[in-house]
């Protein structure tokens, strides 16, 4: 039962939104003067969905905001590459 419990667990953890500072840059594409403020925002959203995935797979074994739809690591690692981070 706890080998199964732990491979949950793991499964859970893997589903779960990537911390804004672990996101690599990707090809840099439509570039707009706008692109470091929309990092900003979106690197405070993906830290907040980071956040509430962990409490998630805590409390109830899912990653609510991932499965919610609010994981935004591809946007990100793309306006990383515009803005040069």
């Amino acid at each position: 039962m706890k080998p199964l419990l732990a491979l949950s667990i793991l499964a859970s953890l893997a589903a779960c939104a990537t911390p804004p500072a672990s996101i690599k840059a990707s090809v840099a594409t439509n570039c707009h003067p706008t692109d470091s403020a929309r990092l900003r925002e979106l690197s405070a959203i993906q830290q907040a969905t980071a956040n509430n995935d962990a409490v998630g797979v805590l409390l109830i074994g899912v990653p609510m905001g991932s499965v919610a739809g609010s994981d935004h690591k591809a946007e990100i690692a793309r306006l990383k590459a515009c803005v040069g981070e």
